[in-house]
C-alpha cells in the first residue's frame, strides 16, 4: 500500500509539473549544461548532477524526476520501517509532501529543492541503518549511504553543514557517543576538502560567494551610521548613494551586479576588494564597533524571511532562448491547474511560511520531551530531523542575504516529518503497552538541554520583532497644463527591481492605470498624493517622456521641482527626492529591546521545554514509591524496537 501511494504521489507531481518550473538561476544552469561549462554563483554540484539527469531526460524534467524519486522513495522507506510497529498509522508519513509549504517546490528546478530531496533520503538511509531488524552488513551499507549523501548535500549548499551535524550523529549512532563525535568531526572536515577536489575536477574558480554576506552587512551598517563603511576609493556621490539608495532589508540584490546599485559590486570588483582580506577586515571591524547595528541588519531580513518571504510559489513563466525551449502544455493539464490552485491557495500560503515551521518544531519538540519519547527509536529519529531543520533555519539569521522562502524549504519538510514521527513514537509506545519511560533510555541531560536551547533560541529569534524605524513621506505631483503625465515608478530608491513599482497609499483623482504598471494623467487630472512609509532613503520617481508629455510640479516637503516630460522621442526621466524626516538625526537601527526580548524568551522557553521532560519522570518515581517498589528494581525488558539505542551504548 505504501509503495502504491508513493508511486501515485510521484506520478501526480510529475504530470502536474512537467517539464518542471525554472527561474532565472535554473535557466542559467541549464545554459551552462548545454554549453559544457561551469561558473558563476550557481551550485556547481547541482549543475553536475543535473547534467547527468539531462543526459537521460533532457531539460528540467530530468531534475524534477530525480528529486521526486528521492523524496517519494525516502518516504516509502520510512513507512516500510515504521509499519511493523505502528501499522496503518505509518501512512501519515506519505501525507508530508501534501502539507502547506512542502508541496510548493516538488516540481521546481532549484538547488533548495534538491537539497531537501537528498537530505530526506539521507535521513531515510540512517533510519534503516538504526532499525533492529537490519542485519550487520545491510546496516553498514545504509550507514555508508547516509554519510556519502551528507557529503553531497554540503556540495549542494555549503551553509547546510550545520544542519548536517544531527544527521551525522544519528547515522553513526551505533558507534557510541565518543566514536560518533569523532566520526562527525572527520566528516565535517572532509566536506570542504571534497569541495576543493570537485572545483578542481570541474575547472571552477571561486567567485567568493560569501562576500555577498559581508557586502550586505556593510551596506546596512553604512545606512545605520550614515557614512560609507566600504573599503577602497569612493567618490562623494557614490558614498552618498550607498547610504541613501542601496540598503534594503528584503535582499542584497540591490547592490549586486544586476541591481540598481550595481556600482557597489562593480567598484569592489574593479578595486580588487571582492574576495580580499581587506573587505573581510572592514566587515568584522564594522560588526565589532556596532554590534547592535549588525544584529538589526540580520534580524530585519530574518524577520521578513520568517513572516513574509518572497518567491513562495515561483510559478514563473518558463525562460526561453534559442537552445532552451521547454514549456508547459497549453491549455494546462487538469493536474497542473489543481497543483497551481493549491500552491496559490490561502491555506497553503498562510500555513506554509517559515514561522509556522518554527511553531511545528517547538510543538514536536514539546511532545518528544513532555512524553519522554527521545529514548525511543522513532523519537530519536524525530529529534534528529527536528534538530537538523531547526539548526538549518538558525543559520539564516547571520548568513541570510535575501528574504526568500526557498532557503527554508528543508525546514518545512523537517518540521512536518518531525511532528509525524513524534506522533508515531507515541503511538508505538501505546501499542507496546508500556507507560511513561522511567528515564533509563533517555538522552543524556546535556544533550537534552542543548536540544531545548536550540529550539528556544530559534523560537526567540523568529517571534522577537526587530523592525527598523520608518518615517512617513508625502509626495505630491501637480500636473501643469494639458500635457499627459506618465509615472512608471514611485517608491523607495532601494526597493529591489522586481518588487512593486508603486509604493504606499496613492490618491490620484483623474489618473488611470495603463498596462497595470504605468499611472497616467490626462488633461484636467487632479493632484496625485502618495504617502510612503520608508527608511531614511531617497524616493525615486520615474517619469516617461514623449511627444504628448507635459509638465508636473513635484513636491516633497521643502523639496519642489518643475519637470517637463515633453520630448521628441519616447524616453524617461529619473528623479531622486533626497531623504528627509525624523530619522535624519535619530537612530536608524533597532533598539536594545529587541535582542533583550529575544534572550528573555529563549531562557524562559528553554526552562519550560527542559522542565516538560522532567514531569513524567517524577510521576514514574512517585508511582514506584506508592507501590513500595524497591529502588534497585531491575529495568523492564526492552522491546525489539529499542535495539538501536542498545547498540549505541556498546
Amino acid at each position: 500500500m505504501a509503495l502504491i501511494l508513493a508511486l501515485a504521489g510521484f506520478a501526480f507531481v510529475i504530470h502536474a509539473s512537467y517539464p518542471g518550473y525554472m527561474n532565472a538561476d535554473s535557466f542559467g544552469q541549464l545554459q551552462q549544461i548545454l554549453d559544457g561549462r561551469y561558473g558563476g554563483l550557481y551550485s556547481h554540484f547541482t549543475t553536475f548532477v543535473w547534467s547527468l539527469a539531462h543526459a537521460v531526460l533532457p531539460g528540467p524534467a530530468g531534475f524534477i524526476v530525480l528529486d521526486n524519486l528521492l523524496i517519494w522513495g525516502a518516504l516509502a522507506l520510512l513507512v516500510r520501517g515504521a509499519v511493523r510497529i505502528t501499522g496503518a498509522w505509518s501512512l501519515l508519513v506519505l501525507v508530508v509532501p501534501w502539507l502547506p509549504g512542502v508541496f510548493n517546490y516538488l516540481g521546481h528546478v532549484h538547488r533548495d529543492a534538491m537539497l531537501a530531496a537528498w537530505l530526506l533520503m539521507a535521513f531515510a538511509c540512517a533510519f534503516k541503518a538504526n532499525q533492529a531488524e537490519t542485519g550487520p552488513r545491510a546496516r553498514i551499507v545504509w550507514q555508508l549511504l547516509a554519510n556519502m549523501l551528507a557529503l553531497a548535500i554540503f556540495l549542494i549548499r555549503e551553509n547546510a553543514i550545520f544542519g548536517l551535524i544531527p544527521l551525522l550523529l544519528y547515522a553513526n549512532l551505533c558507534f557510541g557517543w565518543r566514536r560518533n563525535l569523532l566520526a562527525a568531526v572527520l566528516m565535517l572536515c572532509l566536506m570542504p576538502v571534497t569541495q576543493m577536489v570537485q572545483n578542481r575536477l570541474l575547472g571552477v574558480e571561486s567567485v567568493h560567494a560569501g562576500d555577498g554576506i559581508k557586502a550586505y552587512h556593510l551596506v546596512a551598517l553604512s545606512y545605520f551610521e550614515n557614512r560609507n563603511l566600504f573599503p577602497g576609493q569612493w567618490s562623494e556621490d557614490e558614498s552618498r548613494a550607498i547610504v541613501e539608495n542601496c540598503y534594503s532589508p528584503v535582499q542584497w540584490d540591490t547592490i549586486a551586479g544586476w541591481g540598481q546599485c550595481s556600482g557597489v559590486f562593480n567598484g569592489l570588483w574593479q578595486q580588487g576588494m571582492w574576495g580580499s582580506g581587506q573587505l573581510t577586515r572592514a566587515w568584522l571591524d564594522a560588526l565589532a564597533r556596532n554590534p547592535l547595528g549588525g544584529y538589526s541588519a540580520m534580524a530585519a531580513t530574518f524577520h521578513l524571511s520568517m513572516h513574509d518571504p518572497n518567491s513562495r510559489g515561483m510559478l514563473f513563466e518558463q525562460p526561453r532562448s534559442e537552445t532552451v525551449q521547454f514549456d508547459f502544455a497549453s491549455p494546462p493539464r487538469t493536474t497542473t491547474e489543481l497543483a497551481r490552485t493549491y500552491i496559490r491557495s490561502d491555506v497553503n500560503d498562510r500555513f506554509g511560511r517559515p514561522w509556522v515551521f518554527a511553531v511545528v518544531f517547538v510543538l514536536a519538540g514539546s511532545l518528544i520531551f513532555g512524553l519522554r519519547l527521545s529514548g525511543t527509536p522513532f523519537g530519536t529519529f524525530a529529534l534528529a530531523i527536528i534538530a537538523s531543520g531547526t539548526i538549518y533555519l538558525l543559520t539564516y539569521f547571520p548568513f541570510n542575504v535575501s528574504a526568500e522562502y526557498r532557503y527554508f524549504y528543508w525546514c518545512g519538510v523537517a518540521a512536518w516529518l518531525g511532528l509525524v514521527f513524534a506522533l508515531l513514537a507515541w503511538i508505538a509506545r501505546r501499542k507496546s503497552g508500556c507507560g511513561a519511560s522511567d528515564g533509563s533510555q533517555e538522552l543524556p541531560v546535556p544533550v537534552r538541554l542543548v536540544s531545548c536551547l536550540v529550539l528556544a533560541l530559534m523560537a526567540g529569534l523568529v517571534f522577537s520583532s526587530a523592525r527598523l524605524p520608518l518615517e512617513l513621506r508625502t509626495v505630491l505631483l501637480v500636473p501643469q497644463g494639458d500635457g499627459a503625465i506618465a509615472i512608471a515608478r514611485l517608491g523607495t530608491a532601494s526597493t529591489p527591481w522586481w518588487m512593486a513599482r508603486h509604493e504606499g497609499e496613492i490618491e490620484a483623482p483623474g489618473w488611470h492605470w495603463q498596462n497595470a504598471s504605468v499611472l497616467r494623467a490626462e488633461p484636467d487630472a487632479g493632484v496625485l498624493i502618495a504617502r510612503i512609509e520608508t527608511l531614511h532613503h531617497a524616493i525615486r520617481l520615474q517619469l516617461l517622456t514623449g511627444p504628448d508629455g507635459g509638465s508636473v510640479q513635484v513636491q516633497d516637503g521643502a523639496f519642489s521641482r518643475l519637470v517637463d516630460t515633453h520630448a521628441a522621442e519616447p524616453g524617461e526621466i529619473v528623479l531622486d527626492l533626497p531623504p528627509r524626516g525624523k530619522l535624519a538625526d535619530r537612530s536608524r537601527h533597532a533598539s536594545w529591546h529587541a535582542p533583550a526580548r529575544m534572550l528573555l524568551w529563549t531562557i524562559l522557553l528553554t526552562i519550560l521545554l527542559f522542565y516538560l521532560g522532567r514531569i513524567p519522570g517524577r510521576r514514574w518515581r512517585a508511582l514506584k514509591r506508592s507501590q513500595n517498589v524497591p529502588a534497585n528494581l531491575p529495568a523492564r525488558p526492552r522491546s525489539a524496537s529499542s535495539a538501536p539505542l542498545d547498540i549505541a551504548r556498546k
